[in-house]
């Protein structure tokens, strides 16, 4: 096998691994519009919300759930946190990969010398239709602070109008909603370069603060 062959399947494995991630980005984002929509319904309907819940489980289990809400409450948080940090994962990992196809398809071009291969660099980025510069604005800004202000929301419900809960169970559900707020938070400044460099250079201290926090995550 000569190093183009060699090349080649590189660049075959690169992209089916890239479309498996698109593909399960798909249904995490899927699975946590319905998370969050559950959420909302929670703070705005709690008892309603609970009781479907709680007929729900004890229909699919066949036992009811003492302290049914408590239980509810933390339990979405985490299934939350989750499906959130996986689609996360996979987002970067897609956004990453692109320019690591440029190349491959830079090499693979050279190599051929007759004909180019952009499938995903020049020839995606060619007369690029407005309309998906605003489905990706609709993904990569509108949702994540969607999300944070539904989060936001339930947690301040949460301390508002307190369930039949200890104040252990609340302050539980608060870190937990601290572990999400942060990875959206990182997410979106991850995903929007451009804007976390307007940040460091029109706040202060914001890129010195950057840069220690980085450091910092990386010895972690």
């Amino acid at each position: 096998m000569n190093s183009i062959d060699i090349l080649y399947d590189h660049y075959k494995e690169t992209y089916q691994l890239s479309k498996e991630a698109q593909a399960r980005r798909n249904k995490n984002f899927l699975i946590l519009c319905l998370l969050e929509a559950l959420s909302f319904f929670i703070s705005i309907r709690p008892e309603k919300a609970f009781e479907l819940l709680q007929s729900g489980i004890q229909e699919r289990l066949g036992f009811p759930l003492s302290s049914g809400t408590v239980i509810l409450q933390t339990l979405l948080w985490i299934v939350i946190i989750y499906i959130f940090i996986r689609y996360v994962q996979d987002m970067l990992y897609i956004e990453r990969q692109y320019p690591y196809l440029e190349q491959l398809e830079q090499a693979l071009s050279h190599s051929l010398d007759t004909w180019e291969l952009a499938r995903e660099s020049s020839h995606y980025r060619q007369d690029y239709p407005a309309v998906l510069n605003l489905i990706d604005l609709f993904y990569k800004m509108f949702m994540p602070v969607f999300f944070t202000a539904i989060n936001t929301l339930r947690i301040y419900r949460e301390w508002a109008y307190p369930p039949q809960s200890s104040m252990l169970s609340r302050i539980c559900d608060t870190v937990l909603y601290g572990a999400v707020f942060l990875l959206a938070w990182f997410y979106f400044f991850e995903i929007h370069p451009e804007i976390t460099k307007f940040c460091k250079r029109h706040i202060p201290f914001a890129d010195k603060a950057a840069d220690w926090l980085r450091r910092i995550l990386e010895k972690v």
